[in-house]
């Protein structure tokens, strides 16, 4: 069988319809017609013998496929970018805007980002630190280029790197809540993932609950769960001196694990981007190692 080769200009097309859910969006980035981008669609198919995109009206999806191909297409466009930039060192004058996430490692990520900044005064970057939920939707409304976050584990529109790891049952040290009628909770806003797999735990054990604290910042999360108010949920991150892991037992049902993952729009990177995107990824991978 002779070797197939996948040209980089058919798997940016790729990249850039999935990212912004649109042949017509996506020949206006590119420079093209819709007509060629659906040619380029279609040559790319052949290429690999299967469909990557399902068209129904205006919704965009990926097949089975194209969600095995398009992690691998990420990569490739980004060694040819990174590749091509050593040639080009323009200076780039827009702001690289980045979410990291309030509910799990932020101190480590700001860390990171702390040490890019000042190693790379040249690099124009916008910060917001939110709940991963509203990060992974500003990125689908591209108000981000770059983001960190926990989502469910089946979203491939903009992810590039994904990380699992076991959240764990914590109380302050001495405290174990296990005889409560009621076990008490401190938790994030609905809507975060720790927050729904401690509930979705315990509603599966049959396990009476009430959240005790709620707040979107870790810092008063864990705070709170120092002070004895209740029970959480953490990763390793984000445990601090004082607080002790519980024993998986009936008061404290197995929790499922969490996504962790790394994504950006490939359409807005650039040198400097990719950069970001490495130190982020080293900094990641370092954590779980």
């Amino acid at each position: 069988m002779a070797q197939v080769n996948l040209p980089t200009e058919l798997l940016r097309t790729f990249v850039t319809v999935i990212e912004v859910e649109s042949y017509t969006h996506a020949a206006s980035l590119l420079g093209r017609t819709q007509p060629a981008i659906s040619l380029q669609m279609k040559r790319l198919e052949e290429l690999v013998g299967q469909p990557l995109i399902l068209r129904k009206g205006r919704v965009v999806t990926l097949t089975e496929r194209g969600e095995a191909l398009i992690g691998h297409a990420r990569q490739m466009l980004r060694l040819n970018d990174i590749a091509v930039s050593q040639f080009d060192r323009k200076m780039e004058n827009k702001a690289l805007r980045i979410g990291l996430p309030v509910d799990y490692g932020v101190r480590m990520l700001q860390s990171c980002m702390t040490r890019i900044v000042r190693g790379n005064p040249n690099i124009k970057m916008e910060i917001r630190c939110d709940l991963s939920r509203n990060l992974i939707e500003a990125l689908r409304k591209d108000e981000l280029d770059i983001a960190v976050g926990l989502y469910p584990g089946s979203d491939q529109q903009f992810l590039y790197r994904s990380w699992l790891e076991k959240p764990v049952w914590v109380a302050a040290k001495g405290l174990t809540f296990g005889g409560a009628d009621e076990l008490p909770l401190v938790a994030h806003p609905f809507g975060c993932v720790y927050r729904d797999r401690m509930t979705e735990a315990l509603k599966h054990a049959k396990r009476r609950w009430r959240v005790a604290f709620s707040s979107p910042g870790i810092a008063s999360v864990q705070q709170a769960i120092l002070d004895g108010i209740g029970v959480s949920c953490l990763t390793g991150p984000t445990m601090i001196d004082g607080l002790q892991r519980l024993q998986t037992n009936l008061d404290f049902p197995d929790l499922d694990p969490i996504h962790i993952g790394l994504f950006y729009r490939q359409t807005r990177l650039e040198q400097g981007g990719h950069d970001v995107v490495n130190k982020i990824e080293a900094t990641l991978d370092e954590a779980f190692a």
